[in-house]
């Protein structure tokens, strides 16, 4: 068993795989000639935070969720997610919000190249 440091330092070590997946739509009428090389400028463009790392992939299959989190290859539920969270200082909400913002700005980027 780990000592409590060691399951902190551990924990804190983390990386926060967060798969977002765009549906075509968003990037307008036209979007489905643009997503997969939306995707590509898009996983260089955004800026995660230090304890994350995005991929973002086109959403054709709409029974798949929006958003998928992992952590060593193992997803995570909603709460481990919040949990994660909120140990590194923030919330679903408030981290999905940041991303969003950060994708809306990707998308006037790669449109204005």
């Amino acid at each position: 068993m780990f000592g409590k440091s060691q399951f902190m330092s551990d924990f804190d070590s983390i990386v926060l795989n967060v798969l977002f997946r765009i549906e075509p739509g968003c990037l307008g009428p036209s979007g489905k000639e643009h997503v997969e090389a939306f995707c590509s400028f898009a996983d260089n463009a955004l800026n995660a935070p230090a304890f994350a790392a995005y991929t973002i992939v086109p959403r054709y299959d709409k029974s798949l969720p929006e958003w998928e989190y992992s952590v060593r290859g193992k997803r995570l539920g909603d709460e481990q997610v919040n949990t994660l969270l909120e140990h590194l200082g923030t919330n679903t909400g408030d981290f999905e919000t940041h991303f969003e913002d950060a994708l809306t700005d990707a998308i006037d980027r790669f449109f204005s190249r």
